[in-house]
Protein backbone atom coordinates (compact mmCIF):
# COMPACT_ATOMS: atom_id res chain seq x y z
CA UNK A 1 0.00 0.00 0.00
CA UNK A 2 1.58 3.60 -1.00
CA UNK A 3 1.73 6.51 1.12
CA UNK A 4 -0.85 9.78 0.03
CA UNK A 5 0.72 12.20 -1.09
CA UNK A 6 -0.22 15.75 0.63
CA UNK A 7 -2.87 17.51 -1.19
CA UNK A 8 -1.96 20.80 -3.67
CA UNK A 9 -3.85 23.09 -0.77
CA UNK A 10 -2.06 21.67 1.48
CA UNK A 11 0.95 21.59 -0.10
CA UNK A 12 0.66 25.11 -1.01
CA UNK A 13 -0.08 25.82 3.04
CA UNK A 14 2.91 24.40 4.03
CA UNK A 15 5.16 26.41 1.52
CA UNK A 16 3.30 29.61 2.41
CA UNK A 17 4.04 29.08 6.06
CA UNK A 18 8.00 27.53 5.35
CA UNK A 19 8.63 30.99 3.59
CA UNK A 20 7.22 33.09 5.95
CA UNK A 21 9.08 31.31 8.28
CA UNK A 22 12.50 31.47 6.68
CA UNK A 23 11.70 35.55 6.35
CA UNK A 24 11.01 35.86 9.98
CA UNK A 25 14.57 33.92 10.27
CA UNK A 26 16.01 36.58 8.02
CA UNK A 27 14.82 39.31 9.34
CA UNK A 28 15.91 38.21 12.95
CA UNK A 29 19.61 37.09 11.88
CA UNK A 30 20.37 40.74 9.63
CA UNK A 31 20.02 42.48 13.10
CA UNK A 32 22.74 40.04 15.04
CA UNK A 33 25.78 41.38 15.37
CA UNK A 34 29.07 40.17 14.29
CA UNK A 35 31.96 38.93 15.98
CA UNK A 36 35.47 40.60 15.06
CA UNK A 37 38.46 39.59 17.20
CA UNK A 38 40.58 42.17 18.44
CA UNK A 39 44.09 40.76 19.88
CA UNK A 40 46.87 43.10 21.85
CA UNK A 41 50.34 42.70 20.66
CA UNK A 42 51.99 43.67 23.05
CA UNK A 43 55.05 44.69 21.25
CA UNK A 44 53.05 47.40 19.58
CA UNK A 45 50.83 48.90 22.70
CA UNK A 46 55.14 48.90 24.40
CA UNK A 47 56.33 50.86 21.23
CA UNK A 48 53.55 53.25 22.08
CA UNK A 49 53.92 53.62 25.39
CA UNK A 50 57.60 54.52 25.06
CA UNK A 51 56.72 57.02 21.88
CA UNK A 52 54.45 58.73 24.39
CA UNK A 53 55.71 62.75 24.70
CA UNK A 54 54.37 65.80 26.61
CA UNK A 55 55.01 67.82 23.19
CA UNK A 56 53.35 65.66 20.87
CA UNK A 57 50.83 67.37 18.50
CA UNK A 58 48.18 65.09 18.67
CA UNK A 59 48.68 65.45 22.60
CA UNK A 60 48.11 69.40 22.14
CA UNK A 61 45.44 69.03 19.48
CA UNK A 62 43.12 67.14 22.15
CA UNK A 63 43.92 68.99 25.40
CA UNK A 64 42.02 71.92 23.43
CA UNK A 65 39.12 70.68 24.76
CA UNK A 66 40.68 70.64 28.85
CA UNK A 67 43.01 73.60 28.90
CA UNK A 68 41.00 76.81 30.83
CA UNK A 69 40.14 79.78 29.34
CA UNK A 70 42.92 82.21 28.49
CA UNK A 71 45.84 79.14 28.42
CA UNK A 72 45.44 77.38 25.21
CA UNK A 73 48.69 77.08 24.69
CA UNK A 74 50.56 73.82 24.69
CA UNK A 75 53.26 72.92 25.47
CA UNK A 76 53.39 74.78 28.35
CA UNK A 77 56.72 76.85 29.19
CA UNK A 78 56.73 74.92 32.68
CA UNK A 79 54.70 72.33 34.29
CA UNK A 80 53.23 72.71 37.58
CA UNK A 81 50.72 70.57 38.97
CA UNK A 82 47.42 71.66 36.67
CA UNK A 83 49.19 71.28 33.80
CA UNK A 84 50.50 67.54 34.78
CA UNK A 85 47.43 67.09 36.05
CA UNK A 86 45.25 67.95 32.72
CA UNK A 87 48.15 65.67 31.05
CA UNK A 88 47.22 62.63 33.14
CA UNK A 89 43.67 63.35 32.22
CA UNK A 90 44.52 62.54 29.06
CA UNK A 91 47.11 59.85 28.77
CA UNK A 92 47.18 57.92 32.68
CA UNK A 93 46.17 54.68 31.64
CA UNK A 94 44.25 54.13 34.83
CA UNK A 95 42.00 56.57 33.94
CA UNK A 96 41.35 55.26 30.48
CA UNK A 97 41.01 52.01 32.16
CA UNK A 98 38.34 53.66 34.67
CA UNK A 99 36.43 54.89 31.38
CA UNK A 100 36.29 51.43 29.78
CA UNK A 101 34.71 50.26 33.09
CA UNK A 102 32.40 53.29 32.74
CA UNK A 103 31.29 52.31 28.66
CA UNK A 104 31.04 48.32 30.44
CA UNK A 105 28.03 49.74 32.96
CA UNK A 106 26.78 51.77 30.65
CA UNK A 107 26.15 48.69 28.34
CA UNK A 108 24.68 47.15 31.38
CA UNK A 109 21.77 49.71 31.35
CA UNK A 110 21.25 48.83 27.78
CA UNK A 111 20.94 44.54 28.87
CA UNK A 112 18.86 45.50 31.60
CA UNK A 113 16.03 47.29 29.48
CA UNK A 114 15.78 44.65 26.66
CA UNK A 115 12.58 42.76 26.41
CA UNK A 116 12.97 38.42 27.10
CA UNK A 117 12.76 36.47 23.35
CA UNK A 118 10.02 34.42 23.19
CA UNK A 119 10.71 31.05 22.10
CA UNK A 120 9.39 29.05 19.36
CA UNK A 121 9.41 25.14 18.76
CA UNK A 122 8.34 23.53 15.52
CA UNK A 123 6.78 19.87 15.27
CA UNK A 124 6.74 18.09 11.99
CA UNK A 125 5.11 14.80 11.92
CA UNK A 126 4.01 12.41 8.49
CA UNK A 127 2.13 8.80 8.74
CA UNK A 128 4.22 6.46 6.31
CA UNK A 129 0.68 5.09 5.92
CA UNK A 130 -2.55 6.32 4.29
CA UNK A 131 -5.31 6.51 6.37
CA UNK A 132 -8.32 7.42 4.36
CA UNK A 133 -9.83 10.80 4.52
CA UNK A 134 -6.95 12.40 6.37
CA UNK A 135 -3.87 14.11 5.27
CA UNK A 136 -0.66 12.33 6.36
CA UNK A 137 0.61 15.41 8.24
CA UNK A 138 1.29 16.64 10.97
CA UNK A 139 2.65 19.50 11.86
CA UNK A 140 2.75 22.95 14.23
CA UNK A 141 4.37 25.95 16.03
CA UNK A 142 4.11 26.70 19.54
CA UNK A 143 5.58 29.88 21.31
CA UNK A 144 6.33 30.57 24.98
CA UNK A 145 6.44 34.13 25.58
CA UNK A 146 7.47 35.12 29.46
CA UNK A 147 5.50 38.44 30.68
CA UNK A 148 7.77 40.97 31.70
CA UNK A 149 5.94 43.35 33.67
CA UNK A 150 6.99 47.05 34.02
CA UNK A 151 8.40 46.70 36.92
CA UNK A 152 10.50 44.13 36.86
CA UNK A 153 12.22 45.78 34.07
CA UNK A 154 12.02 49.22 35.67
CA UNK A 155 13.87 47.19 38.84
CA UNK A 156 16.55 45.69 36.80
CA UNK A 157 16.98 49.26 34.68
CA UNK A 158 17.55 51.05 38.42
CA UNK A 159 19.92 48.46 39.51
CA UNK A 160 21.85 48.88 36.37
CA UNK A 161 21.43 52.37 36.50
CA UNK A 162 22.88 52.40 40.29
CA UNK A 163 25.89 50.71 38.08
CA UNK A 164 26.25 53.22 36.12
CA UNK A 165 26.58 55.30 39.29
CA UNK A 166 29.04 53.59 40.83
CA UNK A 167 31.27 53.49 38.12
CA UNK A 168 31.38 57.40 37.57
CA UNK A 169 32.29 57.30 40.88
CA UNK A 170 35.13 55.09 41.02
CA UNK A 171 36.12 57.61 37.77
CA UNK A 172 36.04 60.03 39.99
CA UNK A 173 38.23 58.51 42.88
CA UNK A 174 40.50 57.10 40.31
CA UNK A 175 41.21 60.61 39.27
CA UNK A 176 41.88 61.96 42.76
CA UNK A 177 43.85 59.16 43.16
CA UNK A 178 46.26 59.69 40.31
CA UNK A 179 46.02 64.00 41.65
CA UNK A 180 47.52 62.24 44.79
CA UNK A 181 49.78 60.61 43.21
CA UNK A 182 51.34 63.40 40.90
CA UNK A 183 51.49 65.92 43.93
CA UNK A 184 53.11 63.49 46.33
CA UNK A 185 55.65 62.66 43.14
CA UNK A 186 56.25 65.94 42.21
CA UNK A 187 57.07 67.09 45.77
CA UNK A 188 59.33 64.67 46.32
CA UNK A 189 61.08 65.51 42.83
CA UNK A 190 61.62 69.18 43.66
CA UNK A 191 62.59 68.36 47.48
CA UNK A 192 65.09 65.87 46.57
CA UNK A 193 66.69 67.79 44.41
CA UNK A 194 67.27 70.25 46.91
CA UNK A 195 68.22 67.89 49.23
CA UNK A 196 71.02 66.51 47.04
CA UNK A 197 72.25 70.11 46.36
CA UNK A 198 72.82 70.13 49.97
CA UNK A 199 74.33 67.01 50.45
CA UNK A 200 77.07 67.99 47.57
CA UNK A 201 77.33 70.87 49.32
CA UNK A 202 77.73 68.87 52.34
CA UNK A 203 80.22 66.84 50.65
CA UNK A 204 82.48 69.42 49.92
CA UNK A 205 82.47 70.94 52.92
CA UNK A 206 82.94 67.95 55.19
CA UNK A 207 85.93 67.11 52.73
CA UNK A 208 87.52 70.02 53.31
CA UNK A 209 87.08 69.92 57.46
CA UNK A 210 88.71 66.71 57.82
CA UNK A 211 91.73 67.79 55.02
CA UNK A 212 92.05 70.97 57.46
CA UNK A 213 91.70 68.42 60.72
CA UNK A 214 94.50 66.25 59.18
CA UNK A 215 96.67 69.08 58.59
CA UNK A 216 96.68 69.99 62.47
CA UNK A 217 96.58 66.53 63.85
CA UNK A 218 99.77 66.27 61.71
CA UNK A 219 101.20 69.16 63.32
CA UNK A 220 99.82 68.16 66.90
CA UNK A 221 97.04 70.51 67.50
CA UNK A 222 94.10 68.54 67.19
CA UNK A 223 93.19 65.16 68.47
CA UNK A 224 92.74 61.98 66.53
CA UNK A 225 89.30 62.17 67.90
CA UNK A 226 87.87 64.90 65.69
CA UNK A 227 89.67 63.57 62.52
CA UNK A 228 87.38 60.74 62.87
CA UNK A 229 84.20 62.58 63.80
CA UNK A 230 85.06 64.60 60.33
CA UNK A 231 85.25 61.35 58.17
CA UNK A 232 81.94 60.09 60.15
CA UNK A 233 80.78 63.38 59.15
CA UNK A 234 82.02 63.14 55.75
CA UNK A 235 80.64 59.60 55.44
CA UNK A 236 77.29 60.80 56.41
CA UNK A 237 77.26 63.30 53.88
CA UNK A 238 77.72 60.81 51.00
CA UNK A 239 75.50 58.60 51.88
CA UNK A 240 72.58 61.87 52.21
CA UNK A 241 73.32 62.67 48.60
CA UNK A 242 73.43 59.17 47.15
CA UNK A 243 69.73 58.77 49.30
CA UNK A 244 69.04 61.98 48.03
CA UNK A 245 69.66 61.15 44.24
CA UNK A 246 67.77 57.57 44.62
CA UNK A 247 64.73 59.50 46.03
CA UNK A 248 64.66 61.69 43.11
CA UNK A 249 65.13 59.16 40.74
CA UNK A 250 62.21 57.04 42.42
CA UNK A 251 60.49 60.37 42.35
CA UNK A 252 60.84 61.21 38.37
CA UNK A 253 59.39 57.56 37.56
CA UNK A 254 56.49 57.80 39.58
CA UNK A 255 55.23 61.05 38.33
CA UNK A 256 55.98 59.93 34.50
CA UNK A 257 53.93 56.76 35.32
CA UNK A 258 51.42 58.89 37.65
CA UNK A 259 51.12 61.24 33.96
CA UNK A 260 51.42 58.39 31.59
CA UNK A 261 54.15 58.78 29.52
CA UNK A 262 57.65 56.84 30.02
CA UNK A 263 60.40 58.12 32.47
CA UNK A 264 62.62 59.55 29.73
CA UNK A 265 59.68 61.45 28.21
CA UNK A 266 60.54 64.23 31.63
CA UNK A 267 63.93 64.46 30.73
CA UNK A 268 63.54 67.68 29.07
CA UNK A 269 60.69 68.82 30.83
CA UNK A 270 61.06 72.04 33.23
CA UNK A 271 58.88 71.45 36.48
CA UNK A 272 57.69 74.09 38.79
CA UNK A 273 55.76 74.53 42.29
CA UNK A 274 55.26 77.93 42.72
CA UNK A 275 54.00 77.44 46.32
CA UNK A 276 55.87 74.55 47.48
CA UNK A 277 57.52 76.98 49.76
CA UNK A 278 54.50 78.24 51.55
CA UNK A 279 52.08 75.66 52.90
CA UNK A 280 49.03 77.04 52.67
CA UNK A 281 46.76 78.41 55.89
CA UNK A 282 43.86 76.13 55.95
CA UNK A 283 41.71 77.40 58.70
CA UNK A 284 39.38 79.50 56.71
CA UNK A 285 38.19 77.15 54.57
CA UNK A 286 38.85 73.93 55.81
CA UNK A 287 35.35 74.20 58.14
CA UNK A 288 33.22 74.55 54.80
CA UNK A 289 35.12 71.78 53.03
CA UNK A 290 35.07 69.36 56.17
CA UNK A 291 31.26 69.93 55.95
CA UNK A 292 30.54 69.05 52.05
CA UNK A 293 33.41 66.11 52.65
CA UNK A 294 31.16 64.21 55.35
CA UNK A 295 27.83 64.96 53.63
CA UNK A 296 29.09 64.02 49.98
CA UNK A 297 32.89 62.66 49.71
CA UNK A 298 32.91 60.35 46.57
CA UNK A 299 33.72 57.28 49.09
CA UNK A 300 30.97 57.86 51.22
CA UNK A 301 28.64 58.68 47.39
CA UNK A 302 29.74 55.31 46.45
CA UNK A 303 28.55 53.84 49.93
CA UNK A 304 25.56 54.95 49.09
CA UNK A 305 25.10 53.96 45.60
CA UNK A 306 25.96 50.58 47.04
CA UNK A 307 22.93 50.49 49.51
CA UNK A 308 21.00 52.26 46.33
CA UNK A 309 21.69 48.90 44.51
CA UNK A 310 21.22 46.67 47.81
CA UNK A 311 17.45 48.05 48.61
CA UNK A 312 16.79 47.69 45.23
CA UNK A 313 17.64 43.69 45.01
CA UNK A 314 15.44 43.42 48.15
CA UNK A 315 12.48 45.04 46.26
CA UNK A 316 13.44 42.32 43.31
CA UNK A 317 13.57 39.38 45.86
CA UNK A 318 10.14 40.92 47.35
CA UNK A 319 8.36 41.00 43.66
CA UNK A 320 9.92 37.22 42.75
CA UNK A 321 7.82 35.51 45.43
CA UNK A 322 5.30 36.21 42.74
CA UNK A 323 4.34 33.65 40.09
CA UNK A 324 6.18 34.63 36.80
CA UNK A 325 3.36 33.95 33.83
CA UNK A 326 4.23 32.19 30.15
CA UNK A 327 2.26 32.75 27.66
CA UNK A 328 2.23 30.09 24.66
CA UNK A 329 -0.03 30.95 21.86
CA UNK A 330 0.45 27.64 18.70
CA UNK A 331 -1.04 26.58 15.73
CA UNK A 332 -1.24 23.15 15.07
CA UNK A 333 -2.33 21.25 11.48
CA UNK A 334 -3.04 18.09 12.97
CA UNK A 335 -4.02 15.65 9.78
CA UNK A 336 -6.10 18.33 7.92
CA UNK A 337 -7.43 19.62 11.30
CA UNK A 338 -6.53 22.88 12.07
CA UNK A 339 -6.03 23.94 16.01
CA UNK A 340 -5.51 27.15 17.44
CA UNK A 341 -3.92 26.49 20.88
CA UNK A 342 -3.30 28.96 23.92
CA UNK A 343 -0.80 27.44 26.87
CA UNK A 344 -0.43 29.30 30.04
CA UNK A 345 2.28 28.26 32.65
CA UNK A 346 3.40 30.04 35.99
CA UNK A 347 5.65 28.21 38.98
CA UNK A 348 3.57 27.43 41.92
CA UNK A 349 4.44 29.05 45.36
CA UNK A 350 4.07 25.86 47.29
CA UNK A 351 7.16 24.90 48.90
CA UNK A 352 8.16 28.48 49.43
CA UNK A 353 7.64 31.70 48.97
CA UNK A 354 10.67 33.37 48.18
CA UNK A 355 11.83 33.74 52.22
CA UNK A 356 15.46 32.56 51.67
CA UNK A 357 16.31 35.13 49.26
CA UNK A 358 14.64 37.84 50.43
CA UNK A 359 16.39 37.30 53.63
CA UNK A 360 19.53 37.43 52.28
CA UNK A 361 18.62 40.82 50.60
CA UNK A 362 17.55 42.59 53.56
CA UNK A 363 20.85 41.42 55.65
CA UNK A 364 22.94 42.82 52.87
CA UNK A 365 21.16 46.19 52.97
CA UNK A 366 21.40 46.32 56.47
CA UNK A 367 25.33 45.53 55.46
CA UNK A 368 24.93 48.13 53.41
CA UNK A 369 23.72 50.92 55.73
CA UNK A 370 25.99 50.22 58.28
CA UNK A 371 29.01 50.63 56.46
CA UNK A 372 27.62 54.28 54.95
CA UNK A 373 27.95 55.28 58.56
CA UNK A 374 31.20 53.22 58.56
CA UNK A 375 32.28 55.67 56.05
CA UNK A 376 31.20 58.94 57.66
CA UNK A 377 33.15 57.61 61.27
CA UNK A 378 36.10 57.48 58.53
CA UNK A 379 35.93 60.33 57.05
CA UNK A 380 35.48 62.76 60.29
CA UNK A 381 38.07 61.04 62.15
CA UNK A 382 40.41 61.49 59.09
CA UNK A 383 39.76 65.06 58.57
CA UNK A 384 40.19 65.40 62.13
CA UNK A 385 43.63 63.78 62.77
CA UNK A 386 44.68 65.04 59.53
CA UNK A 387 44.24 69.14 60.45
CA UNK A 388 45.29 68.58 63.88
CA UNK A 389 48.77 66.70 62.06
CA UNK A 390 48.85 69.72 59.32
CA UNK A 391 49.41 72.11 62.21
CA UNK A 392 51.93 70.68 64.20
CA UNK A 393 53.93 70.30 60.60
CA UNK A 394 53.61 74.06 60.43
CA UNK A 395 54.95 74.87 63.92
CA UNK A 396 57.84 72.40 63.07
CA UNK A 397 58.40 73.96 59.85
CA UNK A 398 58.45 77.29 61.65
CA UNK A 399 60.94 75.83 63.96
CA UNK A 400 62.97 74.35 61.75
CA UNK A 401 63.31 77.77 59.66
CA UNK A 402 63.74 79.22 63.12
CA UNK A 403 66.96 77.26 63.48
CA UNK A 404 67.97 77.56 60.20
CA UNK A 405 67.91 81.34 60.45
CA UNK A 406 70.14 81.19 63.77
CA UNK A 407 72.27 78.78 62.12
CA UNK A 408 72.93 80.64 58.99
CA UNK A 409 73.23 84.33 61.19
CA UNK A 410 76.08 82.40 63.09
CA UNK A 411 77.14 81.10 60.04
CA UNK A 412 78.20 85.07 58.77
CA UNK A 413 79.24 86.06 62.11
CA UNK A 414 81.59 83.76 62.34
CA UNK A 415 82.70 84.23 58.48
CA UNK A 416 83.31 87.84 59.38
CA UNK A 417 85.41 86.98 62.24
CA UNK A 418 87.89 85.26 60.26
CA UNK A 419 87.73 87.46 57.56
CA UNK A 420 89.40 90.02 60.42
CA UNK A 421 91.53 87.23 62.03
CA UNK A 422 89.58 86.32 64.93
CA UNK A 423 88.20 82.63 64.28
CA UNK A 424 90.39 80.47 61.77
CA UNK A 425 89.54 77.65 59.34
CA UNK A 426 88.20 75.34 60.62
CA UNK A 427 85.51 77.36 63.04
CA UNK A 428 84.02 78.64 59.45
CA UNK A 429 84.20 74.90 57.99
CA UNK A 430 81.72 73.83 61.06
CA UNK A 431 79.65 76.47 60.88
CA UNK A 432 79.19 76.10 57.25
CA UNK A 433 78.15 72.55 57.84
CA UNK A 434 75.79 73.74 60.91
CA UNK A 435 73.58 75.82 58.51
CA UNK A 436 73.78 73.11 55.95
CA UNK A 437 72.72 70.56 58.26
CA UNK A 438 70.08 73.58 59.81
CA UNK A 439 69.15 73.66 55.82
CA UNK A 440 68.58 69.88 55.55
CA UNK A 441 66.28 69.80 58.83
CA UNK A 442 64.30 72.58 57.00
CA UNK A 443 63.30 70.57 53.78
CA UNK A 444 62.24 68.01 55.81
CA UNK A 445 60.18 69.68 58.35
CA UNK A 446 58.94 71.48 54.60
CA UNK A 447 58.33 67.95 53.35
CA UNK A 448 56.18 66.94 56.01
CA UNK A 449 54.61 69.95 56.04
CA UNK A 450 53.44 68.89 52.23
CA UNK A 451 52.66 65.94 52.89
CA UNK A 452 50.39 66.32 56.23
CA UNK A 453 48.78 69.09 53.88
CA UNK A 454 48.43 66.59 51.46
CA UNK A 455 46.68 64.31 53.55
CA UNK A 456 44.30 67.31 54.47
CA UNK A 457 43.01 68.01 51.41
CA UNK A 458 42.64 63.84 50.69
CA UNK A 459 40.49 63.76 53.48
CA UNK A 460 37.86 66.33 52.36
CA UNK A 461 39.12 65.41 48.74
CA UNK A 462 39.72 69.06 46.98
CA UNK A 463 42.72 70.91 46.40
CA UNK A 464 43.46 73.92 49.10
CA UNK A 465 46.10 75.28 47.09
CA UNK A 466 47.80 75.76 44.07
CA UNK A 467 46.63 76.41 40.56
CA UNK A 468 44.93 73.00 40.22
CA UNK A 469 42.02 74.75 41.98
CA UNK A 470 41.33 76.36 38.61
CA UNK A 471 41.35 72.98 36.67
CA UNK A 472 39.47 70.78 38.99
CA UNK A 473 37.60 73.46 40.62
CA UNK A 474 35.76 74.52 36.87
CA UNK A 475 35.47 71.56 34.90
CA UNK A 476 32.12 70.25 34.92
CA UNK A 477 33.14 66.92 33.39
CA UNK A 478 36.11 65.53 33.00
CA UNK A 479 37.27 63.62 29.79
CA UNK A 480 36.56 60.76 27.89
CA UNK A 481 39.57 58.81 25.75
CA UNK A 482 38.58 60.59 22.53
CA UNK A 483 39.38 64.07 24.32
CA UNK A 484 35.87 64.91 24.56
CA UNK A 485 33.86 65.59 27.80
CA UNK A 486 32.03 62.51 28.96
CA UNK A 487 29.45 64.49 31.66
CA UNK A 488 31.41 62.79 34.41
CA UNK A 489 31.29 65.58 37.30
CA UNK A 490 32.63 63.56 40.14
CA UNK A 491 36.43 64.26 41.00
CA UNK A 492 35.89 68.17 40.04
CA UNK A 493 35.65 70.50 43.27
CA UNK A 494 32.07 71.45 43.84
Amino acid sequence: MTAMSPTPSVSRLLLRRHAWLCVAVALALAGCASYEPKPIDTAATHAQWQARRLDDPALAERMRTLLPAGRETWPPPAYGRSELLLAALMLNPDLAEARAHLAEADAAVRTAKALPNPTVSLALERYTQSQAGSSPWLWGITTDMLIDTMLRRRLRADLANAGVRGARLDYAEKVWDVRRSLRTALADVMLAQRQQQLAEQTVAKAGELQAALQQRHALGETLPAEVLQSAQTLAQARNESAAAAQRSADARARLARAVGVPVPALDDVHLRWDTLDTPAAINDKLPALAERAQLSRTDLERALVDYDSRETELHQQVRAQYPQVSLGPGYTYDHGVRKLQFNLSTTLPIFNQNQGPIAEAEARREAAGKHVEAVQATIDSEIAAASAKYDAALRALNAARGGQQAAQKLQRQIELGHAHGEDDRVAVLNAQLAALAAGQAELTALDQAQQALGAVEDAVRAPLEGDEVSVLGDCSALPSSSGKRDGVSGGCSR
